[in-house]
């Protein structure tokens, strides 16, 4: 700590910390004359450089940050917005000179392709906010054909760097860098390509040309780097041999097949149980009819009579 000496005798009495770490921060007394007491209150801040996101091996969603000062504050969200709360979980170990290490983990949703998942973490003092959004998509290719891996930038991201690569095996490496200032890509694969009217539009889709086999098969990471954010589309991408296709069809005819058949059995269960009911019913009903006439055997006869009694009742009369 020094003051600036040639400054004093002009009342600025500031005082000069160099080499400012989290020991630094406090409270600080500035005496002037042993009269005039000034009390200075200093804060420390290590501010947030990067965050990434990706995905752990327990297919956790992680996001993390490290050597940052005081302890940040974290927040996830889905574009588009979930019904329900979201429930990560967070933790914030000091580590040395007491800066943090931040990680945060969270559950993919069902359905987790349809959801950007975005990962905001912001300083304590509320000076700047770094994001961090991971986006999931899966392709199939065939074996011997052209791929292409979707990739565009958000929107709202105007300048950025970009890396695609590959990772299978737990093993990664990079396919192929491009900058939006200079509009300028190298590939490290012989066989990968961007479009260049495409890339100036936002559009950086990988291309694999028809060299592509089963080792292709993992996943493809597309990886935007702004000022303050990072966003990753990554895709798994599944390479599909002729044989393997042909097996896929045959099993989709077989499976309609089985769903054919299964609902033809159902029409005529229902059918056939329709006719039992029906013929049922009918048959109750000719029960009904039968013991009917059972307990009225006379009934038919007695009516005529009847009527010949009423008819010969007059004749008696008029004699």
């Amino acid at each position: 700590m020094s003051l600036f000496s040639d400054s004093v005798s002009e009342g600025n009495a500031s005082l000069l910390v160099k080499q400012v770490d989290t020991r630094s921060k406090g409270r600080y007394k500035c005496v002037v004359n042993n009269v005039t007491v000034t009390y200075v209150v200093a804060t420390v801040e290590a501010p947030i450089r990067t965050v990434s996101i990706d995905i752990n091996p327990s297919g956790l969603i992680q996001c993390s940050t490290k050597d940052v000062y005081p302890a940040p504050l974290v927040q996830w969200s889905t574009e588009p917005r979930l019904s329900h709360a979201l429930q990560p979980i967070t933790r914030m170990a000091p580590g040395g000179k007491s800066l943090f290490t931040v990680e945060s983990i969270l559950k993919q949703q069902n359905n987790s392709l349809d959801y950007i998942y975005v990962c905001n973490i912001t300083s304590k003092y509320g000076t700047h906010t770094r994001t961090a959004s991971l986006q999931l998509q899966e392709i199939t290719g065939s074996e011997g054909k052209d791929l292409v891996i979707p990739c565009k930038a958000p929107k709202k991201l105007q300048s950025f760097s970009l890396v695609w690569t590959f990772t299978t095996a737990n093993k990664t490496t990079d396919i192929l860098t491009y900058d939006s200032r200079t509009h300028k890509s190298r590939s490290l694969w012989d066989n990968a390509e961007l479009e260049e009217d495409n890339a100036l539009k936002g559009d950086v889709s990988l291309t694999l040309e028809n060299t592509v086999g089963s080792e292709h098969s993992g996943f493809y990471t597309c990886a935007f780097s702004g000022a303050e954010t990072r966003h990753l589309i990554q895709s798994r991408v599944v390479i599909t041999s002729a044989r393997q296709e042909k097996d896929f069809v045959r099993y989709n005819l077989w499976m309609l097949g089985i769903v054919a058949g299964l609902i033809a059995l159902l029409a005529l269960t229902l059918v056939v149980k329709r006719y039992r009911a029906k013929s049922k019913r009918n048959q109750e009903s000719a029960q009904e009819d039968a013991e009917m006439q059972r307990m009225n055997p006379d009934k038919t006869s007695e009516e005529p009579q009847a009527g010949n009694k009423l008819m010969t009742q007059p004749s008696a009369s008029h004699s």
